[in-house]
Formats: C-alpha cells, sequence, structure tokens
C-alpha cells in the first residue's frame, strides 16, 4: 500500500495527562529518575518535558488519590488536512467528537479529543508548541515514545486504533499483544496487551545513550525505587530497557535506548510478523519458554 492511497494515522505521541495523589513528589519523581525538567505548575496541575516539545506529561493535582491514573493521551497530526480527515473518521465511526482541554486548546493549532473504547481520552493536533532550545540538562529523554494499554477490550481498541485512527501493525504476540506504529516511523507509538482488566501499563521515554539508560537504572537503585522489569532486550523493537514504576507516580515509566525507526520503505512495505507467546519473544535474553520471571 502506498502513501498516496493509504490513510494517514497521527504522527507521534507528545503527551500523557496523569491524575496524582501528590503532585510535588511526582515532579521530583520525574526530575530524578525521568530526567524531565518542570516547566509550568500552579496547585491544580504542572507541565513538565523532555525536548523542546511543550510538555510531554501533565500532572493533575487530585490529593483523594490513593494511585495515579492516565487520563488522556495526546498525539501530534501531520496537518490541518489529515487532522480533517482523523475528524471524518471518528464521526462515521459514530464517536462523539471532544474538544480538546481548554488548557490545551492555548497550545496547539487546532484539534480535537476522542475515547477509545476503555474511555482513555486520545487529544489529535496540529501544531504543537515548542521550545528554541532543548532543556539545558544531560541526564534526560530525548522524546517520549509510545504508552503501553492493557485493556480488556482488546479486539475493540485494535479495530479503533487500527480502522479508525490509522495506527499500522508492526508485530503481534500472539493474540495477546500488538505493536502499532504511528507517522513517526517508531516501531511502535502505541502497544495493547488483551487483559483481564483495563489500565495504561508504562510510558516510553528515549534516552540519549544506553549509558543513560544505566544512570537511570542506578539512581533508581539508590533510592530504592521498585524496578519492574530489569533489563530488557525487546526482540520487536531492538530497544533495551528497564522499567521504574511507584503507582503514586503514574505507570511504569519504561527508560530505553535503540528503539527501532523504520525507514519510509519501510513503513509502508513492512509486513507484521506473527510471533509465538514466548517471553524469548518479548526479551531475547530469557533463558527459556517458561522465564517470565522479571515480567
Amino acid at each position: 500500500m502506498t502513501t498516496a492511497t493509504r490513510r494517514r494515522a497521527p504522527y507521534g505521541m507528545e503527551y500523557a495527562r496523569i491524575a496524582v495523589p501528590d503532585m510535588a513528589a511526582t515532579i521530583e519523581f520525574l526530575r530524578y529518575h525521568v530526567g524531565l525538567q518542570l516547566e509550568q505548575h500552579d496547585d491544580e496541575h504542572a507541565y513538565l518535558r523532555a525536548d523542546i516539545e511543550h510538555h510531554c506529561v501533565e500532572l493533575l493535582s487530585e490529593p483523594g488519590r490513593e494511585v495515579s491514573q492516565t487520563v488522556a493521551v495526546g498525539f501530534s497530526v501531520e496537518s490541518g488536512e489529515v487532522l480533517d480527515d482523523l475528524r471524518e473518521r471518528v464521526v462515521a465511526a459514530g464517536l462523539e467528537v471532544l474538544p480538546l482541554q481548554d488548557r490545551m486548546k492555548g497550545l496547539c493549532d487546532r484539534g480535537f479529543g476522542v475515547r477509545d473504547p476503555n474511555g482513555l481520552i486520545v487529544e489529535l493536533f496540529t501544531e504543537f508548541h515548542e521550545y528554541a532550545e532543548p532543556p539545558l540538562v544531560e541526564l534526560r529523554p530525548l522524546d517520549l515514545v509510545h504508552p503501553f494499554i492493557a485493556t480488556d477490550k482488546y479486539d475493540e481498541c485494535l479495530a479503533f486504533y487500527t480502522g479508525v485512527l490509522g495506527f499500522q501493525s508492526s508485530d503481534h504476540v500472539g493474540d495477546v499483544t500488538v505493536f502499532l506504529r504511528a507517522e513517526d516511523r517508531y516501531h511502535h507509538s502505541l502497544a495493547l496487551q488483551r487483559n483481564e482488566e483495563y489500565y495504561v501499563a508504562h510510558l516510553c521515554f528515549m534516552m540519549k545513550s544506553f549509558d543513560h539508560v544505566m544512570r537511570g537504572r542506578a539512581r533508581a537503585l539508590y533510592k530504592n525505587v521498585p524496578i519492574a522489569s530489569d533489563m530488557v532486550n525487546h526482540s520487536a523493537s531492538t530497544s533495551i530497557a528497564f522499567y521504574l514504576f511507584d503507582p503514586k507516580h503514574g505507570p511504569r515509566y519504561e527508560l530505553c535506548d535503540g528503539h527501532r525507526v523504520l525507514t519510509p520503505e519501510e513503513h509502508e512495505t513492512h509486513r507484521a510478523r506473527r510471533m509465538t507467546v514466548d517471553p524469548r519473544n518479548i526479551d531475547v535474553w530469557r533463558a527459556a519458554a517458561d522465564d517470565w520471571g522479571r515480567f
């Protein structure tokens, strides 16, 4: 299928909006352990960024919570024409077109939101605002790559993200996990896992180098922050990563190096693999078919 006939997907992930019980503590967690820079905040919300994009995480202060909840994700779109086409597809699917969050309306040209089958708000927009320079922080991510969503509505979500929004399948692990790519050509800009319950399982940040991944890991060990899954060599995306997790501060945070980017030709011609449900098809360093221990 060529770009002339294929209806375009969103370009790439820009941010997650996360409600947290202790915003000050989460800001410090994201600054020290993920490397994000705080830009704006008040008593109700905060923006943190990784690179020149306005923000990659927005925090909402909800002190009554015990754990955090990811309530929205945002994806940029290449052009107004693609945005209009995405809106037409959403309407044709019988889904409600939502306005952007009020604060977000001032941070882009235009856009809209839509709920996925689990109710997660997906915001789509053009011309996301940028800073002139990246943060003057050495140990920081280069990009927010993707969310990983566990869902009890796997088939419905797959149909929504591929059939309505136009994401393309890069790889499948059995009938339980699918990696979906957008127009930024990362191996996956979104992943879905078949599960008995719904939750945003993790957010993936691409670091500057493998050295920076290991420095992040050292910080986690030094501060006794739980490492939910330690040093994974992903067979699908070719990235090497580990996962931080403290449920008060958000989903798991994956810090990775080497996430595969498809060439423009591969992006149009790649045939998704159908891999067996085996831990070695998640992490090539696993020892055997029953080695699920570090997940």
